[in-house]
């Protein structure tokens, strides 16, 4: 198994956002099989970035699987709910609110799961040592080192027609082949707005540099653990909405042009394609139906 270097924020965030991403926006074979062992690769990623001691790795073995057992026993039904709705929507036409909207619910989710997981995140930050948090920086910084790399050594390549063909290629997972009509939605939208690479790595490097202060804060100061989840919750806050207005600008601005280009998609699809995209949602319905009938064991304690 390799770990995986571009994931980031992996000691607090990926707990969180990769039961959610496998739950939402994987596969149907990935749905299943990746849920099913989430706390494992969960527990893996985090080991990679810190070196997790005997008595952490159990430690989040044990949360993660308690995590996982009420995530499926009281969210995956609200996700299927989610989807259904947007399933019925498709017929048209779909407004760029309308995919603000599902943006908006799908991270409204995610913070539920966040508030759920911060307390246990803020007692394995409470743990960590000095060489714990510095080889997660190194870490990052590594990370960050190869993407601006390969920012530097793919600059001038990548033209509008690589970005076309690979946003293509995503929207056909779900619509199947674009038509033409739709290609040039594509193009003329990516056209009409800057390549967002280098800026993703900025506020990528900056929200490891804010996790790296809230971890060395709760390192330093050993606050209660109550104190030390409301620290994570407020990390988990900026996320979604950051304090710095140009900064929650841009995210705003992002999701926007997101969404109204998805709109458009939809409401130029065939009929063909409006019926794969309601049927690949359909398959997501029965993947999230079946795990949430499952039991599954919780730890005691």
């Amino acid at each position: 198994m390799r770990r995986d270097s571009k994931s980031l924020l992996v000691v607090l965030r990926s707990w969180l956002l990769l039961t959610a991403a496998l739950a939402l926006t994987a596969c149907s074979t990935g749905v299943r099989l990746g849920y099913n062992y989430a706390d494992t690769l969960v527990t893996y990623s985090i080991d990679g970035y810190v070196g997790l001691t005997p008595e952490q790795e159990q430690l989040v073995k044990e949360r993660a699987a308690a995590l996982m057992a009420w995530h499926r026993s009281t969210q995956l039904r609200d996700y299927v709910q989610l989807i259904e709705a947007t399933r019925s929507k498709l017929a048209g036409p779909v407004t760029a609110t309308d995919a603000l909207v599902f943006n908006q619910a799908v991270n409204a989710r995610l913070a539920a799961l966040g508030d759920r997981a911060a307390p246990d995140l803020a007692e394995l930050a409470l743990t960590l040592t000095p060489g714990q948090i510095t080889k997660m920086e190194r870490k990052f910084a590594s990370d960050s080192s190869k993407a601006r790399r390969e920012l530097v050594q793919f600059a001038g390549k990548d033209t509008l027609d690589d970005r076309v063909k690979k946003y293509a290629e995503r929207a056909e997972f779900w619509f199947g082949s674009l038509s033409r009509e739709q290609l040039e939605i594509v193009r003329s939208t990516l056209a009409g707005r800057p390549d967002s690479a280098a800026w993703w790595i900025d506020e990528r490097e900056r929200r490891q540099r804010e996790l790296i202060a809230v971890v060395q804060r709760i390192q330093a100061e050993r606050p209660s653990k109550s104190i030390a989840t409301g620290w994570v919750r407020g990390y988990f806050s900026q996320l979604q909405s950051p304090v710095d207005p140009e900064r929650r600008r841009a995210i705003e601005r992002f999701r926007a042009g997101n969404a109204d280009l998805i709109a458009q998609l939809i409401n130029a699809a065939s009929p063909e394609q409006k019926a794969a995209l309601s049927r690949k949602l359909g398959s997501f319905v029965d993947d999230l139906t079946s795990l949430a009938s499952e039991r599954a064991a919780l730890p005691p304690g």
